[in-house]
């Protein structure tokens, strides 16, 4: 599959993304508030290292990066399906990032900075290939940013 995918295709890829990071989400906020940022991680990589996923994820973060219609749609991705997903998991129908930054406790721009963490290892390993990220397994990317993400939603 091409990089450059429409946004039809990133439209489904994004629904898919969404119901697995949802679901992982959702799991997450079930469980032991202290492996939130590890269930969430582990939920990433894995569609990340999937090499029938993979292609689809890069066609989303080209559009998001190379142009206003893949940005938009991104953004509505990030701002209001993925959170949607999880809520209607534990039962909180329509939540939305500020709603997910209630449940929580913490500010709803952590949940952005954990977002920012893990898709600037995201380029720099799938687009940028810069090393030694690029080659690194994904257990030491899991474990390397797993305080941090940890930190940023369990506060």
């Amino acid at each position: 599959m091409s990089e450059a995918i429409d946004a039809t295709e990133r439209a489904a890829a994004l629904d898919s993304l969404g119901g697995v990071l949802g679901e992982a989400g959702a799991a997450a906020l079930k469980g032991p508030r202290e492996q939130l940022a590890d269930s969430l991680l582990r939920a990433a990589f894995t569609l990340w290292e999937d090499p029938q996923v993979r292609p689809k994820l890069l066609g989303i973060l080209h559009a998001a990066v190379n142009g206003e219609e893949g940005a938009e749609q991104m953004r509505q991705f990030l701002a209001n399906q993925l959170f949607a997903e999880a809520g209607k998991a534990i039962g909180i129908a329509g939540m939305d990032i500020y709603q997910a930054a209630e449940t929580l406790q913490v500010p709803a721009i952590h949940i952005n900075a954990a977002a920012g963490q893990v898709w600037g290892v995201v380029l720099l390993r799938y687009i940028v290939k810069l090393e030694p990220i690029a080659s690194a397994p994904a257990e030491d990317l899991i474990n390397l940013l797993n305080p941090t993400i940890q930190r940023y939603l369990a506060g």
